[in-house]
């Protein structure tokens, strides 16, 4: 049986919270922990050292509560979504009637894929009892991030307990996410341009581009990144194929534009494949892409759809 807000809840109960405090984030976090712990069921939390530790001084019995100390949770929406699937599928094998979790999802920035990841799990995390309470710093968070927010989010919680429905939420069909900002250097000429090549050319041509200028690791990430959009854009979308790539001495900028209208499914990349599609392959590469260390941005626009991947030193 759940218990709290969810009770009688069927699936995901998605929730968000704004603080402006370390006072006002632990009225919103140490109740939904407790309460868990107290009721026996699973509690997560992934936040960063500085916030699990205040919540373990601050919990009756921080033992209770599973802590994911690893970095590399919210690394990418796609990875945390595929890093909590078998966790929940473990912990309802074993009898949870609710898993509560809450984490610190950064805001978006990384080609606004984090506005994404929120909208999308309302849908992939739907087969689990999951109670999520996603705590945004109202005083820091941009007014774009808390617009999205409450777009995303089907239910609010206040420091002082008290619940709303989000009057704004927009199911993940319509959801309208932030625009991926340009970066600098796609203002100026790339040094390489492909069109209507194969993905080995367009490996060929970053491998050349990018040795000595990012990691060994980084480049590796960025060489799988553009072989999986090239083979995109040549048997999904609409010709021509074209590859641009500008480079600084530590960071580079890949482009892969077609002329067609990009993949219509609002979870693409975030899972596997979608059950939308009678083609197992569609939308595969784009995942295996956000699965990298690099950042990926996937922008439709009135010329087409493109791919662009980004690594080394970040700018925005």
């Amino acid at each position: 049986m759940r218990t709290g807000a969810p009770r009688g809840q069927v699936g995901h109960f998605h929730e968000a919270g704004f603080y402006g405090s370390d006072a006002e984030f632990g009225a919103l976090i140490v109740p939904f922990a407790e309460k868990g712990t107290a009721a026996g069921e699973p509690v997560i939390i992934g936040y960063d050292d500085r916030k699990s530790g205040l919540l373990r001084s601050w919990l009756t019995d921080p033992s209770g509560v599973e802590f994911i100390g690893d970095k590399s949770l919210y690394a990418t929406p796609a990875r945390a979504i595929a890093t909590y699937r078998p966790l929940f599928e473990f912990h309802v094998a074993i009898g949870a009637e609710q898993i509560r979790i809450a984490g610190d999802v950064p805001h978006p920035g990384n080609g606004g894929q984090w506005d994404r990841y929120e909208s999308a799990v309302n849908t992939v995390w739907e087969d689990f009892p999951v109670w999520g309470l996603c705590l945004y710093d109202a005083a820091s968070a941009p007014a774009t991030v808390l617009d999205v927010v409450e777009r995303t989010h089907p239910h609010i919680v206040s420091p002082s307990g008290e619940r709303r429905a989000s009057d704004r939420y927009q199911e993940v069909s319509v959801f309208e996410g932030l625009q991926s900002a340009p970066d600098p250097l796609e203002e100026s000429r790339p040094i390489a341009e492909l069109v209507n090549r194969s993905a080995a050319d367009a490996r060929h041509a970053l491998a050349q581009i990018g040795r000595c200028r990012v990691a060994h690791t980084t480049l590796e990430d960025l060489l799988i990144g553009v072989s999986e959009a090239v083979n995109n854009a040549l048997r999904h979308g609409r010709p021509p194929a074209t590859v641009r790539t500008w480079a600084t001495s530590d960071r580079l900028v890949v482009n892969v534009h077609d002329k067609g209208h990009g993949p219509a499914d609002r979870l693409t990349g975030l899972v596997p494949a979608s059950s939308s599609t009678s083609d197992p392959g569609l939308g595969l590469g784009l995942w295996v892409m956000h699965q990298l260390d690099v950042d990926v941005a996937l922008i439709h626009a009135d010329d087409g759809f493109t791919v662009r991947l980004r690594g080394g030193t970040m700018i925005g």
